[in-house]
């Protein structure tokens, strides 16, 4: 039974991580509308700075708490396929509503419920992708799903700034076609269960997981997190200001998340060879160093330039980070792990647009954007500590796994 499980592996992981993948792609792509211009368009609407970043706040809140529970309940049922369609169902339809909605102060209340049901995709997809890859190629693995997830979020950017140029309601019906689609996409997803136990988690359980590079790992997300989630929501305002039009800030946007295409696939394979956390630390200290430039950049053109090397930065945190916690949760926990690894990032993407209204509303974007650096460069130095023995480990790996190729 073992061995026929294992022919039948290659074709049916193949078929499952291409579903993911590609639920995956439109699932970001929704995400582009909202992302890009809900905060121009509520500002337009009369809404304070402090007042679209606590509702960005309270979403993001909301939906974090909620991960950890989705990926527990779907390592203890196994009702993966379940979890995630009726997730993206009820998404969908809070889009729908939130599309006819005419008053602007019930906007946000839908705009809440939408982002609770993104808890039901976002650990189970990534444990998922998990349990379908090989330990030793976990970077390529997560790289290869995020990658489908740049693309959907690029091409999203780019036709939401053509469409939304002359009128910024339109980022409604966008997001309402992607995340449908997304959600019929689901429906054909194969049942995905580990046919493995990890050799990390093996290691793990002999010698006892490293609770304080667990802890400091997750407060390294947070601290990242907080830093994206500021300079995210306030950077198509930035450039609002400095006079660009809807399709600019698309195209600035989309650039950035091009390059993370390939970049999402090699930052998998460096994770692989040279292990995720040297990957994360490079990640995070060039993401501080583009969120200066926000800061001291007034020539819209450079914007081009700055989100490309912001993309592939990104790829570099988010491609090692998904690798780590997946890493640390093994196969029996891998729900759990991705849910508290989602939990610590959106804690800090959550309560980013917040502060850095708060910031802009008495100091202005380019103070927020200046300390939004200043995190990113604490979170990189919480992982020093552990940056040389994870060379060593990845080191020692690839000359055991050299080893065996040659016997």
């Amino acid at each position: 039974m073992w061995k026929l499980l294992q022919k039948m592996k290659p074709v049916e992981s193949g078929r499952a991580a291409l579903t993911i993948s590609i639920m995956g792609g439109l699932v970001w792509a929704s995400f582009a509308p909202f992302t890009l211009l809900f905060g121009v368009y509520l500002r337009s609407k009369g809404l304070s700075y402090s007042s679209i970043g606590l509702l960005m706040t309270i979403t993001s809140l909301l939906s974090s708490f909620l991960q950890p529970v989705f990926g527990a309940a779907a390592d203890k049922y196994r009702k993966r396929k379940a979890i995630v369609s009726m997730s993206l169902l009820a998404r969908s339809l809070a889009y729908l509503i939130l599309m006819l909605s005419t008053d602007v102060m019930s906007m946000p209340v839908w705009y809440v419920v939408a982002g609770l049901f993104l808890a039901g995709f976002m650990p189970l997809a990534q444990s998922m992708i998990a349990d379908l890859s090989e330990d030793d190629r976990l970077g390529v693995s997560m790289g290869r799903y995020r990658l489908f997830g740049s693309t959907g979020w690029a091409a999203a950017c780019v036709l939401t700034g053509l469409l939304a140029r002359g009128n910024l309601w339109n980022i409604f019906p966008i997001a309402l076609a992607f995340s449908t689609l997304s959600f019929l996409i689901s429906l054909f997803l194969p049942g995905v269960e580990s046919l493995k136990r990890s050799r990390y988690e093996d290691k793990q359980s002999r010698g006892g997981a490293s609770v304080k590079l667990t802890a400091f790992f997750t407060a390294s997300i947070l601290l990242s997190g907080i830093g994206i989630g500021a300079t995210s929501s306030f950077l198509t305002i930035s450039l609002s200001q400095l006079g660009s039009d809807p399709l600019f800030m698309g195209v600035v946007i989309a650039i950035g998340a091009l390059l993370e295409v390939p970049a999402m696939y090699l930052g998998g394979r460096l994770s692989d060879r040279i292990g995720g956390l040297p990957v994360l630390f490079l990640g995070e200290v060039g993401l501080g160093l583009v969120y200066w430039l926000y800061s001291t950049v007034t020539n819209l053109y450079s914007y081009l330039l700055i989100q490309g090397i912001r993309g592939i930065l990104y790829a570099l945190f988010t491609v090692s980070g998904m690798a780590i916690s997946s890493g640390l949760g093994g196969s029996r926990r891998r729900g759990l792990y991705a849910g508290f690894y989602n939990l610590s990032l959106q804690l800090g993407t959550a309560s980013g647009p917040y502060l850095g209204g708060l910031v802009s509303d008495y100091r202005g974007l380019r103070t927020m954007f200046a300390l939004s650096s200043a995190l990113s460069g604490v979170s990189a130095m919480l992982l020093a500590p552990w940056i040389p023995a994870g060379l060593k480990k990845a080191r020692a790996a690839g000359s055991r796994q050299g080893h065996s190729s040659q016997g």
